[in-house]
């Protein structure tokens, strides 16, 4: 059974994520560019480091290549967002990747005009994918497709890396030469950052884990707090100024400042919005969705830009760029920049924080300090997953979505809300959130507090009222 959750199919290898069931969707896709009667079709294929990732994605192409669609085959680990930038041009991007679930996860994110499928489109494919009987697909093996020139092999990230470029000034990062230390968490991201860098003529830098390492060392590729321990110690042991933690596709960031004091999207996406308006001109607003830092929406009233909000799940952030004005839009785990692409992008992320240090001349810490300090909003934003058994999320959902249960906490509640997960909104512009993943069985416990100490408060008390303890 194929079902697209808040971020393409995901599944467990060999049990609902198969050979059959990735030529399915594949099979789905052909169908859909059959029905749009899409002239010289051709569809970008990629993968991460994922066990079998390679051996997916040429199942898939060999659908594809049997109805004659063209395939640009990336032949070694390719970013997700070089993938998705390239769709803006060509049919469809698929990228064979579970992001940064765990290694027995895969995983399948089709991407058009350079943004993830939306619902209405995700819900095409499954229709067709679940009905079709898998002995009535019609393949071509992938070697013949070579030699017809169906399949074109590439390693080419030319075009992505110089969008990426576009938006740096080259000298004035070079003439800061801030040291940087990126963590590719043994995924697909070291081969364009090394090509950046090269191309902009930046050698300060160094990436720890990007060897292969389809187990991840036992955990998961992405940049949480507690999978970034080591990188921390390094960035503050070894004086770097900067460190970056992309996920197992690229899209995922996490900054570290030389301090040792690690930020998520939260306050990069707020930071980068700031410096994007002022320094960069860019004007129209922001996109983000209703799980975020309440330091944007202050923001925003003090440049008098818009602020969109947006449902979990980075296709709902780019649905506004096509109804709104907003240039920039984000979650708590990525960022993307509508002229650039429609999908998060980590990589990107990552040298736009590295053109703001470079251009004030301060940390990231220094920075962002600055900009609590200047709209008096001191604040710590923190979240937490929590894998939980299917019976645990129908115990919970009946606690706080059919019940709808309030804990008892020592703080006035002015207002919840159950739009898109369990949130409570207090005084000063601080809040907490309950929401179950769309991807995976995990629940999640985020909030926003005036510091540290208050926001892991609240995690406990969560944590407590809704019985979860082993954090993801």
């Amino acid at each position: 059974m194929i079902k697209f959750g808040t971020s393409g199919f995901r599944a467990v290898i060999g049990e609902n994520f198969t050979k059959e069931n990735v030529q399915k969707l594949a099979y789905a896709l052909k169908e859909l560019i059959k029905k749009e009667k899409v002239d010289n079709p051709i569809v970008d294929i990629g993968f991460d480091n994922r066990f079998m990732a390679k051996n997916f994605a040429m199942w898939i192409s060999e659908v594809l290549i049997a109805s004659n669609i063209k395939v640009n085959f990336f032949e070694e680990a390719t970013p997700t967002p070089a993938i998705a930038y390239l769709s803006k041009k060509h049919t469809f991007g698929i990228v064979l990747t579970a992001s940064h679930n765990p290694y027995y996860y895969n995983g399948v994110k089709v991407f058009k005009n350079s943004g993830e499928v939306v619902d209405k489109y995700a819900q095409k494919i499954e229709s067709v994918a679940n009905k079709i009987e898998f002995e009535k697909i019609k393949t071509m093996p992938f070697e013949e497709g070579v030699k017809k020139g169906l399949v074109k092999l590439t390693t080419n990230l030319t075009q992505y890396e110089k969008s990426v470029i576009s938006y740096l000034d080259k000298d004035r990062i070079i003439k800061h030469n801030p040291k940087v230390l990126f963590n590719a968490m043994h995924g697909n991201s070291s081969k364009a950052i090394r090509e950046i860098c090269e191309k902009i003529g930046f050698s300060n830098f160094e990436i720890m884990k990007e060897d292969v390492d389809p187990y991840f060392e036992g955990g998961l590729p992405a940049p949480y707090l507690k999978n970034l321990t080591d990188q921390k110690a390094r960035v503050v042991n070894e004086n770097f100024e900067i460190g970056f933690g992309l996920d197992g596709d690229s899209d995922r960031l996490t900054v570290i400042d030389k301090s040792g004091e690690v930020y998520d999207c939260n306050y990069v996406l707020t930071v980068l919005f700031e410096y994007l308006v002022k320094v960069k001109g860019l004007r129209g607003g922001v996109a983000h969705n209703t799980i975020f830092s309440s330091l944007i929406s202050l923001i925003c009233k003090t440049l008098n830009e818009k602020e969109v909000l947006t449902k979990v799940g980075f296709k709902n952030v780019a649905e506004k760029f096509e109804t709104t004005t907003c240039f920039l839009g984000g979650e708590t785990n990525g960022i993307s920049l509508k002229t650039h692409t429609y999908g998060k992008d980590g990589i990107l992320a990552s040298f736009l924080v590295l053109d703001l240090i470079s251009y004030y001349q301060k940390t990231f810490k220094e920075i962002l300090d600055d900009l609590k300090e200047r709209v008096n909003f001191p604040s710590c934003a923190i979240e937490f997953a929590y894998p939980i058994t299917l019976e645990k999320k129908q115990e919970i959902n009946e606690q706080v979505f059919v019940r709808k249960e309030v804990p008892s906490l020592n703080l006035k509640i002015l207002k919840t809300t159950y739009d898109d997960g369990f949130k409570m909104f207090f005084e000063n512009h601080y809040w907490a959130a309950i929401r179950f993943s769309g991807n995976e069985n995990v629940v999640r416990i985020f909030t926003e507090m005036e510091n540290l100490d208050k926001a892991n408060s609240m995690i406990s008390k969560l944590e407590k009222f809704i019985g979860v303890k082993v954090r993801q």
